[in-house]
């Protein structure tokens, strides 16, 4: 009984996390959000920290997000979700001058928007060797454990696991980021972990108890 309600709540809540993203989509973070851009080229080895300050300054705004665009260090990136500016770009170019020493003008820095990446890009490499992975280790368990109900029963700790640690992110508003993969996939192994050390624990019980009852 107390089972069966355990799985009617947590089809509750995969339906209202299904729901949110559907509706309203996951919260994802300033990387992978659409968001303008304002790029350029100082001519000079520059510090992304400072850029960063600087931009704060021009754009007004904390949320923001710079990274080098080539390997010689001379150029960046800047992202915000905000809209630019012609004083926005006025007050960076009047910034970097007075910082860096150059002679840059507003015509030098490009601005542009770019659209959010799809979260199934982001997943899309992970998906093949998850999958054979597990295939892999369902293979091992139907064998090792002479029978499908182990096999069965991974399969349906490894979907609420991950179920439950989405709907975290979709109901709770979590921020989608480079952490999210990497998260779900430790999430992943600690709970075959985890369920291939109970199973051997049972294996072992059984054994045991075999053994002993065994006639001398």
């Amino acid at each position: 009984m107390k089972e069966k309600i355990l799985y009617v709540a947590l089809s509750i809540v995969f339906i209202v996390a299904l729901i949110l993203t559907a509706t309203i989509g996951l919260r994802v973070d300033l990387n992978y959000a659409e968001a303008n851009t304002i790029t350029f080229t100082v001519g000079k080895t520059i510090n992304l920290d400072e850029i960063k300050d600087i931009a704060k300054q021009s754009l007004g705004n904390e949320e923001i997000l710079v990274q080098q665009v080539e390997l010689f260090g001379d150029s960046a990136i800047i992202k915000t979700r905000q809209e630019i500016t012609d004083e926005n770009i006025n007050n960076l170019c009047a910034k970097i001058n007075e910082k860096y020493e150059t002679e840059l003008t507003a015509g030098d820095f490009a601005v542009d928007h770019v659209l959010n990446t799809r979260l199934r890009n982001v997943i899309e490499p992970y998906i093949i060797p998850i999958g054979l992975s597990t295939l892999l280790i369902v293979a091992f368990y139907a064998i090792r454990y002479k029978g499908t109900k182990k096999m069965i029963g991974l399969i349906k700790y490894l979907i609420m696991a991950e179920g439950l640690l989405y709907s975290l992110y979709a109901i709770g508003r979590i921020q989608v980021n480079e952490m999210t993969m990497p998260i779900a996939l430790a999430l992943y192994t600690l709970v075959i972990m985890v369920y291939s050390f109970k199973n051997e624990m049972d294996l072992d019980l059984r054994k045991s108890k075999k053994d002993k009852d065994k006639p001398e």
